[in-house]
């Protein structure tokens, strides 16, 4: 069987489940905004998947900032670190569509341990 997911380098919503872990495998590259066909920077992040693809994740500037919080914000240090996606259909530019947004692994753990010692 072949996927069309697995066509694709980049991660999107229709690769993952709502609450897959992915790891962070290398150091992210920066994209300038002079590089971007978006025209605005991004990073993106080498990840592992669940069943041991990779991908090229482009997190969106929440999930960026949900990260530098949790990892430090030096993003060469996030690697070997664990994240939990989460999506989201929501309206962008007038589309209905599926939105990835990732929350730290040792955030998530922090809350459980702390919902159970009250």
């Amino acid at each position: 069987m072949v996927k069309i997911s697995d066509m694709d380098e980049f991660l999107h919503a229709d690769a993952v489940f709502d609450g897959d872990i992915i790891e962070i495998v290398g150091k992210g590259r920066y994209v300038s905004a002079e590089d971007s066909t978006f025209e605005r920077p991004y990073l993106e992040i080498p990840v592992k998947l669940p069943d041991g693809k990779t991908k090229t994740w482009t997190p969106n500037k929440t999930t960026l900032h949900m990260l530098a919080k949790a990892f430090g914000d030096d993003a060469d240090l996030w690697v070997g670190k664990k994240v939990k996606l989460n999506i989201s259909r929501q309206n962008v530019r007038g589309k209905m569509i599926d939105v990835l947004y990732g929350e730290s692994v040792i955030a998530e753990e922090k809350q459980t341990v702390q919902g159970r010692i009250r």
